[in-house]
């Protein structure tokens, strides 16, 4: 009986206690009145008229009041299947306390959807940043790298054929052509991931990019951090470098900033980053964001979240933006970064 479900369990319980009312009330009444056949059979068509009366009432009354908990059990099914869309209705008579719990399941069933929408925006965008990088890195190799040894090669094939040697001149175009690809092929590699994370760490890995955003797209980013042989996590110091990357992306790309500013302040229990700019601004609480500005910033929330952190966006339009990241060191030991769970855009 134990496992039986809960509108069973009632309709037993009191169908046994008006039973055992009627065999009471009969017991009494047979020894107060006597008993004659006539009694007996008048007691026993009362009994039975009423044990059934009740039971119907019951099973009516318990049937309307339980009803909701059956139209929850009907959606629990349809989730488990993986249907997310759909949603328990409220039945015309319930409790306040179903009522209430329809509505908290209702509205966590909304959460969960909202989250799979928004990681299925994500994994599109990040098979499509995917795509446009691998495009990206075969344009460059092939207009940059594969040309310009392309041209070599012919080059030292016209010598060879004609058999002159090198004179000075072609000698020198030739080491400043190989010097020109050396650099492409560097800065590639460096885009993909800057090999100062690994070999230098975190401050000279962001004092170098707060260097190359003024170098190669004009806009001065002055970078503040106490400057430390303290070592952090490799994924919290990915982490910090792609964030911070990400934010700068977006003062380039959206701000239409003058000056940028990056500070980062580590103590024994958290790292607090800060990007800050003079730009346009926005509105964070803004809906339905579809810019680049609005999707780099979901991914990096996410890479906060990987690693416990805490991303804080303050911004207004016309007055700038402000970047906190905050990340507790402690809670970190055993959370592992992924990189290709989260869209990094590369320069």
């Amino acid at each position: 009986m134990l496992s039986l479900p809960i509108f069973y369990k009632v309709l037993i319980a009191n169908s046994i206690i008006v039973v055992l009312g009627a065999v009471a009330g009969t017991a009494l009444t047979l020894h107060t009145t006597g008993s004659t056949s006539s009694v007996y059979a008048l007691v026993a068509l009362f009994v039975s008229i009423g044990t059934l009366a009740s039971i119907l009432v019951n099973y009516v009354v318990l049937r309307a009041a339980l009803q909701p908990l059956s139209v929850l059990e009907r959606t629990v099914d349809q989730v488990r299947l993986g249907n997310f869309s759909v949603r328990a209705q409220r039945a015309t008579f319930s409790d306040p306390s179903i009522e209430a719990l329809t509505d908290t399941f209702n509205g966590m069933l909304d959460t969960i959807e909202r989250y799979r929408d928004r990681l299925h925006e994500l994994s599109m965008r990040v098979v499509t940043a995917q795509e446009e990088e691998r495009k990206r890195i075969s344009r460059e190799l092939h207009d940059g790298t594969a040309q310009a040894l392309t041209a070599q090669l012919l080059r030292l094939k016209t010598i060879e054929a004609t058999g002159k040697t090198l004179d000075s001149a072609v000698l020198a175009d030739l080491i400043e052509m190989t010097a020109v690809v050396l650099e492409e092929v560097r800065h590639m590699a460096h885009e993909l991931r800057p090999p100062s994370l690994d070999d230098l760490g975190l401050y000279a890995s962001l004092e170098g990019l707060a260097d190359q955003c003024g170098d190669r797209f004009g806009l001065p980013v002055r970078f503040h951090a106490e400057r430390s042989k303290r070592r952090l996590s490799p994924n919290i110091e990915l982490a910090i470098y792609r964030i911070v990357h990400g934010a700068l992306t977006n003062v380039i790309e959206h701000a239409g900033a003058t000056y940028a500013t990056v500070s980062m302040q580590i103590n024994e229990e958290t790292v607090d980053v800060c990007i800050a700019d003079n730009g346009r601004g926005f509105d964070p609480a803004a809906p339905n964001r579809r810019t680049g500005r609005g999707l780099g910033i979901f991914g990096m929330q996410e890479r906060a979240s990987l690693v416990g952190g805490k991303l804080i966006i303050s911004s207004a339009p016309e007055q700038g933006t402000t970047v906190r990241l905050i990340v507790p060191l402690h809670a970190n030991a055993g959370r592992l970064l992924t990189e290709s769970m989260i869209e990094a855009r590369t320069w």
